[in-house]
């Protein structure tokens, strides 16, 4: 009998002295602790990928009731396509406790006094897992966004893709950049993937761009416009269409095809028609005298340190370069590295603000350069209204003061500073558009 109650007695002394039940017990309390913050922040994370997505859905149903609006469309059928769009991202009105709101104008904000800005608000009650141990009701999330009608109104467009069609109009890669400053950017391509394209550390510095699609711009690259980039917005009318070509004449000097100007010669040409074009390199220089001078055929070529001037242009005269011919033979223009080239437009008269005028009848598959750098000086418009045009060049301080570069298609390449100051070249307006802009 003492041998068993002392065994008794050690037992429960043994289990007096045990701590290991603590250390568990402990251990579970730390662990519910740990999965409820982790759960909690799964929550967390839940609501933010859905307030991005509720937001997008906001964003792009005022976007598309602006548009809508400024396409002729009622209030009521504007805020029916508002609604559309939400239900497109999962958002019905009335369904699973969404509530879809639409105000024109706006309730609230900077703009509750225009009649064309939209307001939408989508919102909804979280269910609440986690949460619910620490909120006394669900949380709920929402989207607001406001879209309207931006003017541009100065009409001060100095570049113009022409190409209304789902092409790349504008493209800008390898690092170029561009400096319109002063100026704003017009691309009519509704291309919603990529009317304007931009990749490899591009940079388009702009007064503003309108584009009719949408830009695709990756890599690094970036659209500075310091009054806004617009998308969705109305095409602009070519400037310069309906100007009519000129009669070819006989050929220059009476030269079937015009002899290549090179090894270091200095020539002076008249104004005239110039049959297979004309073509100068090894440091050669050309002398123009104010007027049109009409290339029927072959190319505009000016290459190789050589340089093109017109010395006496000056009180508005100044000179043109006409590119055409016919079937498949049209002009075309290549000015490439190491060119000086010094070329003012007329500032009247029937090619008043054209430096250089293509023949819309010009095959499309053609590609004109423009890469004479720094050294590139053109006061005028650069029109191509049917050919793409790959351009690099210009001086920012010092060089042409008023260039238009207006393109079926543009290409841009290295470093690239348009002027803007055109109020007295004789080049015509671009620009005043209606576009549609997220605001809020």
């Amino acid at each position: 009998m003492a041998t068993v109650s002392g065994f008794v007695r050690h037992t429960l002394s043994r289990l007096t002295r045990d701590r290991s039940g603590a250390v568990a017990v402990m251990t579970a309390l730390s662990l519910t602790a740990l999965l409820g913050v982790a759960g909690l922040g799964t929550e967390a994370s839940l609501w933010y990928v859905t307030k991005r997505t509720m937001q997008g859905a906001a964003d792009s149903a005022a976007f598309s009731a602006a548009v809508a609006a400024a396409a002729g469309v009622s209030s009521t059928n504007a805020k029916a396509e508002a609604q559309a769009v939400t239900s497109q991202y999962g958002y019905v009105n009335g369904t699973n406790n969404v509530t879809v709101t639409i105000n024109n104008p706006p309730l609230s904000g900077s703009h509750t006094a225009d009649s064309s800005a939209y307001e939408v608000i989508v919102s909804q009650p979280q269910p609440q897992f986690i949460s619910a141990l620490f909120l006394s009701s669900n949380a709920t999330i929402s989207g607001r966004a406001v879209a309207t009608q931006a003017t541009s109104g100065a009409g001060n467009g100095c570049v113009l893709a022409l190409d209304k069609g789902n092409v790349v109009d504008v493209s800008d890669s390898g690092g170029a950049t561009l400096n319109i400053n002063n100026c704003s950017m017009y691309v009519n391509s509704d291309d919603p993937r990529g009317a304007l394209t931009m990749s490899g550390g591009s940079i388009i510095n702009a007064w503003s761009a309108y584009i009719v699609g949408r830009p695709a711009i990756s890599g690094g690259a970036a659209l500075n416009a310091t009054h806004g980039v617009f998308t969705g917005t109305s095409p602009i009318a070519d400037p310069y269409a309906g100007t009519s070509v000129p009669s070819l004449g006989s050929c220059a000097g009476g030269y079937t095809t015009y002899p290549s100007i090179s090894g270091g010669t200095t020539v002076a040409l008249t104004a005239g028609t110039y049959c297979g074009g004309l073509n100068v390199s090894g440091n050669s220089t050309v002398n123009l005298s104010p007027g049109t001078y009409i290339m029927n055929g072959g190319s505009f070529s000016i290459s190789g340190g050589s340089t093109i001037q017109c010395p006496t242009c000056s009180g508005g005269s100044g000179v043109t370069i006409i590119l055409t011919g016919s079937g498949s033979n049209y002009a075309t223009a290549n000015i490439s590295g190491g060119a000086n080239v010094t070329l003012t437009a007329p500032n009247s008269g029937t090619y008043s603000g054209l430096a250089f005028f293509q023949d819309p009848k010009a095959p499309t598959a053609g590609t004109d350069s423009f890469s004479g750098g720094t050294t590139q000086n053109i006061n005028g418009a650069i029109y191509f209204p049917s050919q793409t045009v790959a351009f690099a060049g210009g001086a920012s301080v010092g060089g042409a003061q008023c260039t238009q570069l207006i393109s079926n298609e543009i290409q841009i390449s290295g470093g690239t500073s348009l002027g803007s100051n055109c109020s007295n070249s004789g080049t015509k307006t671009i620009g005043g558009t209606t576009a549609t802009e997220l605001v809020e």
